[in-house]
């Protein structure tokens, strides 16, 4: 019996040095790439809200003015603007010092 034994040569060739900076290049690439991606989508988000909130205190401002001029009309603008600011201020600093209460840290 003979046994034909296949004899294959390997050629081996260095791997290039350019071959594995590409790939690492890429990878860095690729991950600032998803952060940024990641870090605009949480900015956009919040501009949204941000914006959403605007709009919705803007429609209590007027609904508080009327509320206010109904309950307590006065003769005098001045000093029946600077209570309301007051008084709004006070409240809008209350509502916020309980939502961060709630709101978890990260």
């Amino acid at each position: 019996m003979t046994e034909n034994k296949v004899v294959t040569k390997t050629t081996s060739k260095p791997i290039k040095s350019v071959n594995w900076k590409k790939q690492r290049r890429n990878l860095i690439i690729n991950y600032e790439v998803s952060k940024f991606t990641k870090a605009f989508r949480g900015n956009f988000i919040t501009l949204i809200i941000s914006a959403l909130g605007l709009v919705s205190a803007l429609s209590w401002n007027d609904a508080i003015k009327s509320a206010i001029n109904t309950l307590f009309p006065t003769n005098s603008d001045l000093i029946y603007k600077f209570y309301v600011a007051v008084i709004v201020t006070i409240i809008s600093v209350v509502i916020t010092y309980f939502l961060s209460r709630i709101k978890p840290n990260k």
